[in-house]
Order: structure tokens, then C-alpha cells, then sequence
């Protein structure tokens, strides 16, 4: 989810891509602009909750001026099924890059607007609709030398447009953990760093942890099975625990991670100047990404 703008290397990218890509500046905007970052995720032990975490960053205008006041104080406003649930009006200046957390009662359909205001910036909005319960996971291991062979299976809904992200931990213990625990060590597809396509999946990102998402176009409805195999080395005594996480994600997120990926169309994006125009949003007035996700586990599966 997080954001960060290298703008020596985006840059190079841009220089890199000039080549390639013809860059369109007309009807570009003279004001700064708001680019969100939020997610929204039910909690799977209490799920008339959810957790809201939100990036907020100020971005210069890619054409006319590119400065905003010091003084400048932002208004966040969250919306449930369109009642004002929150208002959050001390941001000023200095917290435009940085993160915004909270928590609310939601539940599965809920729409959830977000709007964020200031003088001098065109109010941005958001909406996201929080998915239903995720389907049941039922998956399997095997251990191979130092790799984890992992196999899982879930069935898709054939009447909605849906997308996943999934987490893969592993834990050591005398004794199977809590099914409270949502914790263990991270496990990774060799590959490492966020690429479109990551083996079976449509895209990986980083948000705390890894996650690997995809769509659901080549499910048609029915059962798919998948395989993956990442790299394990069990630390400290006792026997090893393998859990998947799995967020019923809304299909924006994976959009936008896949935008944010392809730097030859979003160079400009990447370094603050445009996103609005060369990068996927669904932020109306803005740029950026507010999604909301429904997550569910497998139950530890000791590994053999």
C-alpha cells in the first residue's frame, strides 16, 4: 500500500521510457493534487469490525504552479452507505505524507466513501464496497530439501467480478498455534520484489506482508487448484506450521498494483508529477486507490 516516490530513479525511467511512450500534458490540471492510498479490511475474528489504514500524500501540479501553502489543513471524510460516520479535520501540512488509521463497524456490501478537501486542491473521492466472506481454502504441503511445495484449491463466485490476495506464513512451535494467531514468518515465491504475472498469480505487492493477487477471469465459476513452491528454512525446535491468509479483495487494488508495476506507461506517476493521468485510479479528483477486503484463513496445516 505504501508509496514511495524515488524521484532520481523515476527519472531514469522516465528517460528510459521516452522512447517508447508519447506523454499527452493537454487538460492537465494547474492545481496539486490529493493521492489516496487506503485499504479497508474486515476483522475475520470480529467481523462487525474493520481496520482502515490510509496513505495521504499532497502532489504538485504537472503544469502552473507547484507550490501549496504551509498553512494548507486537509478535511478527511469517511461515508457508510452514505451516512457521515467520521470526520477528521486537524490534518495540516506536515501530515499530507504519512499514515491515517482508525477502525469501524462494517460489514460485507457496506459502500464506504472517503473524501479528502483542502483550499487550493479539487476534492478528491473515493468508494470501495466491502466484499462478502472469502471462499474456504483447502490446501496441503510438502516438504522438499529446503523448498515448500504448497497446494491449494478454492471455488469462485460465477455471478460477480471478484479478486484475491493471498499471504503465505509459516511458524516453528512445540504445539499447533492458536488459530488467533495470525503472525509466523513470511514465505515468498523465489522471485522476491513486486512483478506482474508472479507465476500463477496476476501481481504481488507489498502491504506488511506480501501478497499475491488475482483475478478470477480464468475460474469460470468453478474449483481451481494451484501450486507454489517457496523457499523454507525451519528456525527453532519442534514441529512447523504452514497457514494461508486470504482477502476477498475489490479488483481495484490489483489494478492499481499492476499499474504502479508498469513504469513505461507511468513514469510520470511514479515521481509525483501526474498519477491522475498516467497511472490507474479510482479516486475521482484525484489519484491513487481506496479498495476494502474480507480475509479468511486455512487452520494451521502441520507440515511433514
Amino acid at each position: 500500500m505504501k508509496i514511495p516516490y524515488a524521484i532520481t530513479s523515476g527519472i531514469c525511467c522516465l528517460a528510459l521510457a521516452s522512447c517508447e511512450v508519447e506523454f499527452d500534458f493537454s487538460g492537465l490540471d494547474d492545481k496539486p493534487l490529493f493521492l489516496i492510498d487506503g485499504h479497508l479490511m474486515a476483522d475475520p475474528f470480529n467481523p462487525e469490525y474493520g481496520d482502515f489504514q490510509m496513505y495521504l500524500y499532497a502532489v504538485p501540479s504537472a503544469a502552473g504552479e507547484r507550490e501549496f501553502s504551509e498553512e494548507a489543513r486537509c478535511t478527511l471524510k469517511v461515508y457508510k452507505n452514505s451516512e457521515l460516520i467520521d470526520t477528521k479535520d486537524y490534518i495540516t501540512i506536515e501530515s499530507f505524507y504519512g499514515l491515517i488509521a482508525d477502525n469501524y463497524t462494517i460489514g460485507a456490501g457496506d459502500e464506504i466513501i472517503v473524501t479528502a478537501e483542502s483550499d487550493g486542491f479539487p476534492v478528491a473521492s473515493a468508494k470501495t464496497v466491502v466484499p462478502r466472506n472469502p471462499p474456504e481454502i483447502e490446501a496441503s504441503c510438502t516438504q522438499e530439501g529446503d523448498n515448500l511445495k504448497i497446494r491449494f484449491s478454492f471455488e469462485d463466485n460465477a455471478d460477480t467480478e471478484d479478486a484475491y490476495a493471498l499471504c503465505f506464513r509459516a511458524v516453528t512451535s512445540n504445539s499447533r498455534p492458536d488459530d488467533m494467531d495470525t503472525g509466523g514468518l513470511l514465505l515468498e515465491l523465489p522471485s522476491g520484489s513486486s512483478f506482474p504475472n508472479a507465476g500463477p498469480f496476476d501481481v504481488t505487492w507489498e502491504d506488511g506482508y506480501r501478497y499475491y493477487g488475482i483475478f478470477d477471469d480464468s475460474f469460470n465459476g468453478q474449483r481451481k487448484e494451484f501450486e507454489v513452491t517457496v523457499p523454507f528454512f525451519p528456525t527453532g525446535n519442534g514441529n512447523s506450521y504452514l497457514r494461508i491468509e486470504m482477502q476477498h479483495i475489490s479488483p481495484e487494488r490489483l489494478r492499481y498494483e499492476i499499474a504502479r508495476i508498469d513504469k513505461s506507461n507511468n513514469a510520470l506517476g511514479f515521481i509525483g508529477l501526474a498519477p491522475v493521468t498516467f497511472a490507474y485510479t479510482n479516486v475521482s479528483g484525484g489519484s491513487g486507490c481506496f479498495s476494502s477486503g474480507n480475509p479468511g484463513y486455512t487452520e494451521w496445516i502441520e507440515i511433514p
